[in-house]
């Protein structure tokens, strides 16, 4: 890899680990749904210069943006108004061994000993981690996580069928429709989002912008067009430093907690991530095909 594109891949990973930080800032201030939307429509303004007509595509792109962004993202910044996002960022892990799991019921792909392996240890993983003292009395709240992880890996599969697409236009037409759907659901549900809104810290608006422009616009753009450039399986593993860098920036800037409950588990969960993703191209199904769906998981 050349050495312009390393440092891009990591400028990327560094963007997608501290998406976790203002994730976590923002649910602790305004509803999740109604965050949930102000991202997405800052990112619909930053990615709408690069749609292209959905002719055909309408009904799916509906449906994997009530997957990946109803779902996905809303439970996730559901889950983080309770749990630390460092605990989130492993969370989020689960997708890995779930895409693996979902790839070989739906497409049928080979599901040898050290794929089985690594799915064992990284549930081994997150289940250490659901006993660390953080989560005492918000296990649910984890469970939360681990279904939006779920449903990120439904939506992997959910973009996997649509084959060879413009990803980019692909994105701004996920955003864009699913912004409504996640204002209507906060109008529906929520309440005490303008104030909210307007009582924010600072810090929370910037986490917005950064959530909509550099997570969702400037990184995406970046792995976009770093992916074709080389296999599959030379670029993925970068992708298990986004936990670990979720961890570091919420003890430097959130002041969370490590202990070691928390580092076994964390250690453990990304080796099982490892051993599936370090496998080759077809090991991985997040935020990647399925290299390109995996980073929506952030």
């Amino acid at each position: 890899m050349k050495p312009i594109d390393l440092i891009l891949v990591l400028v990327v990973m560094t963007i997608w680990g501290g998406n976790f930080i203002a994730m976590r800032t923002g649910a602790l201030e305004i509803p999740p749904y109604y965050l949930l939307g102000l991202r997405l429509a800052v990112a619909s303004l930053a990615l709408v210069w690069f749609v292209k007509s959905p002719k055909g595509m309408v009904i799916p792109l509906l449906s994997i943006g009530f997957t990946l962004c109803i779902l996905h993202f809303g439970l996730a910044l559901v889950g983080l108004q309770f749990i630390e996002a460092g605990t989130g960022a492993l969370a989020m892990q689960a997708s890995v061994p779930f895409a693996a799991l979902l790839a070989w019921f739906v497409f049928k792909e080979t599901f040898g000993w050290r794929r089985i392996l690594g799915v064992i240890i990284a549930f081994i993983g997150l289940t250490v981690i659901s006993g660390i003292p953080q989560l005492e009395g918000y296990l649910d709240m984890f469970l939360v996580m681990i279904i939006s992880a779920l449903c990120f890996s439904i939506a992997s599969i959910q973009i996997r069928r649509l084959g060879t697409v413009n990803f980019m236009s692909v994105n701004a037409w996920i955003c864009i429709f699913s912004t409504p759907m996640a204002f209507l659901i906060s109008w529906i549900f929520e309440s005490g989002q303008w104030d909210a809104f307007m009582r924010a810290e600072t810090t929370t608006l910037m986490g917005i912008l950064y959530m909509g422009l550099m997570a969702s616009a400037v990184g995406q753009g970046i792995w976009y067009r770093l992916l074709p450039r080389y296999p599959t399986n030379q670029v993925v593993p970068f992708t298990l430093l986004v936990p670990i860098l979720g961890i570091v920036f919420g003890i430097i800037i959130l002041d969370e907690t490590l202990n070691w409950e928390l580092a076994l588990g964390a250690a453990t969960t990304i080796a099982g991530v490892a051993v599936i993703v370090l496998r080759g191209p077809k090991s991985v199904a997040p935020e990647t095909a399925p290299a390109k769906e995996q980073n929506d998981s952030q």
